[in-house]
């Protein structure tokens, strides 16, 4: 396998989701592997996923769908894995205009996670859900 590893998942030491920044750029890929159930999930910012088995051949794809406001790409990953699927959590955030109340640029947007686009792959089929 000559895929580089941006972040490792360890179901077996994590107690809950872990949450993972995405690489900038609409065509920037983001590889996350899962090591328990040597699988490796590459991520692109528009929210396509391709998992791969660690001989690197593809047993699925899957996609959230597209945003449509603020950056109109995703920025982060929730992951978790367990009962025989993982999951890709995509955060939907609510961007808040914090103007005239704010010293500038810097700190004038703020966001907020109301919701979830979620990828499930099903690792006894390698269906997505």
């Amino acid at each position: 396998m000559a895929r580089k590893i941006d972040f490792v998942y360890n179901s077996e030491k994590e107690t809950s989701e872990k949450l993972f920044q995405l690489a900038s750029g609409y065509i920037s890929e983001t590889t996350i592997l899962f090591e328990n159930e040597n699988i490796i999930a590459v991520v692109q910012a528009e929210g396509s996923v391709e998992f791969y088995n660690m001989d690197d051949e593809r047993v699925a794809v899957g996609k959230a769908p597209a945003v449509e406001s603020g950056k109109e790409v995703y920025t982060d990953v929730c992951c978790q894995a367990g009962n025989s699927r993982i999951i890709l959590k995509f955060p939907i955030y609510q961007w808040i205009d914090n103007y005239p109340n704010c010293d500038g640029e810097y700190d004038r947007w703020d966001t907020k996670i109301v919701g979830f686009h979620t990828v499930t792959l099903d690792l006894l089929t390698y269906s997505i859900l």
